[in-house]
Parts: C-alpha cells; structure tokens; sequence
C-alpha cells in the first residue's frame, strides 16, 4: 500500500507541472529596398524628467540580449511610453540568481510629420540619431516537457518494480 501511494504521488506531481508562457513582440521592417521610395516621416519625443526603473530575476551566469529586452520592455510597458531614452543596465549575479535592472527617461511619441527642407540639413550634419528598435520577447516558463518525461518514466519505473516485486 505504501508504494501504490508513493506512486500515486509522484504521479500528481509530476503531472501537476506545466509550463506558461507569455511573449510580447516588438519589430520593425525596413522598407529601402528597389523600387521602393520613401518620404522620411520624422517625429518628436517628449522625453519626461523622471526617471523610470524595472527589475528582472533570472537564473543563469551571464546576460543575454533577450534578458536584457525583457527589462528595456517592463520599463517601457511600467511607464506606459513609447521608448526608454539613455537606458542603463545593472547587473548582480549571486552564484546562478541574477537580477537586471534598466533605467531611463521614459518618451513618447508626438508631432509625427514629413521632412521639411530645414530637416533635411540637420540630418545630414547628423544630429539626429535614429532611435534603435529592439525585439523584446518575454517568456516565463515553470515545468516543461522534459520534467514531465521524466516524472512519467520515473513513475512507469516503479510501478514495475512494484508490480515485479511486490510487498
């Protein structure tokens, strides 16, 4: 009886796992190309004066670009802006826990408008930097496929160890 119940056990908390994922995407397409001409659509920003912060915990030794959208992507999502102007990354890494931290001017988009003559020259004397776009995917995972392969073989191994030795 007692290894029906350990077997029934492992069971539910094997089976119990699962994995969760949540994904936001931010992308941007080019469209230079042949064939394609383009008036330049150019935009103001009202930077805030406030600095804005967000903090991710993860596991591992070493800071990934992904990690680091993450963070870049909860600032941004935190202060309901368009874009994090000047972000700067902190890092602390304790053995496998690591946790990143982001801050920056949260901006929003405003004005947006088609070059003027005006315009055309201050880009050329490049002052106006193009804003990089970043992907920023956010995935949160408990469990998976492979705890659960393993929990059912475990849980297969003893039933027939059970069922070839029992009592």
């Amino acid at each position: 009886m007692k290894h029906i119940n350990l077997v029934i056990t492992l069971s539910i908390l094997f089976l119990a796992s699962c994995t969760t994922q949540h994904a936001i995407t931010t992308k941007t397409t080019d469209i230079y190309g042949s064939g394609v001409i383009q008036k330049p659509v150019l935009v103001d920003m009202d930077v805030k004066e406030e600095k804005v912060s967000a903090t991710i915990n993860a596991r591992g030794k070493k800071v990934s670009d992904d990690l680091k959208n993450q963070v870049l992507a909860e600032a941004i999502k935190k202060s309901n802006a368009d874009v994090l102007v000047e972000p700067r990354f902190e890092t602390d890494i304790k053995g496998r826990k690591m946790t990143v931290t982001v801050t920056g001017f949260p901006a929003t988009y405003k004005n947006f408008h088609t070059i003027k003559q005006d315009e055309v020259e201050l880009l050329k004397l490049g002052k106006v930097k193009q804003v990089e776009t970043m992907d920023a995917i956010q995935t949160k995972s408990k469990g998976g496929k492979l705890v659960l392969a393993v929990g059912l073989g475990i849980v297969l191994f003893v039933s027939l160890i059970i069922a070839i030795f029992p009592g």
